[in-house]
């Protein structure tokens, strides 16, 4: 008789010990500190600005940027920082709101040097973390794994390997 050492694969593992095994760390890391941060206070400048019409800080510099029509793209930019933000938390979408966050992160590379170093560390970082999601998916827990999106088209991908 052959022993085992170890413990027993077909036990119930502790469901916290999965959490930390995936990528949802990050994924759920980066979500709060990605709303707590900037999208809630952007959803709020948002709101202010388009419902009671006071001043917002984002479209003058938008404005001085040279962006075309800071009026709509500043609101815009703020509530995808905000839904992005949300799904990361929750895990619904992953990757389309990685690839929808990449851009934004990405003009604000380009169009914002004079931001300071830590905003541009602070984006960089973002895209860095986007990027993974992006390959990587939601990771175990999360709303995409509980609604089985995307497992689809990742066996339809693997059997098309195996033929």
């Amino acid at each position: 008789m052959i022993d085992y050492v170890g413990g027993n694969p077909a036990a119930n593992q502790n469901p916290w010990s999965s959490l930390l095994k995936t990528i949802a760390v990050l994924r759920i890391g980066a979500g709060v500190v990605l709303m707590t941060r900037h999208g809630w206070s952007a959803a709020v400048g948002a709101y202010e600005f388009l419902w009671k019409e006071q001043n917002w800080d984002w479209v003058k510099i938008f404005n001085d940027a040279g962006l075309p029509y800071p009026q709509l793209l500043a609101p815009a930019v703020a509530i995808v920082v905000a839904v992005v933000a949300c799904a990361w938390i929750t895990g619904f979408l992953t990757r389309l709101f990685a690839v929808v966050f990449m851009p934004v992160v990405a003009g604000f590379l380009i169009l914002a040097p004079k931001a300071g170093s830590i905003y541009i560390e602070a984006a960089w970082l973002y895209l860095l973390i986007a990027v993974t999601l992006l390959l990587f998916g939601s990771g175990s827990i999360s709303m995409d794994k509980l609604f089985r999106l995307g497992e689809s088209w990742g066996s339809r991908l693997k059997q098309k390997r195996d033929r």
